[in-house]
């Protein structure tokens, strides 16, 4: 019988472990949570005209570059 209660307290020893690490991930999801809803939402992208709208590209080398790499 104590042979069974020591085995059993080891057992518990290492649970309490895992349900600590649990505890501490739980923590801080929640505070990962409560930090998320605290900051204020971005403002919509304002709307623009397909006409109006610039892509990002690349710019033309200048005309002393453009000639060396032709």
């Amino acid at each position: 019988m104590k042979q069974r209660l020591m085995r059993l307290d080891r057992i518990a020893g290492e649970m309490n472990m895992w349900l600590l690490v649990i505890a501490i991930g739980l923590g801080m999801l929640d505070l990962a949570v409560l930090i998320a809803k605290s900051v204020p939402a971005a403002p919509p992208p304002a709307a623009t005209s397909a006409a109006g709208h610039e892509h990002a590209g690349l710019l033309p080398l200048p005309s002393r570059l453009a000639d060396s790499h032709s």
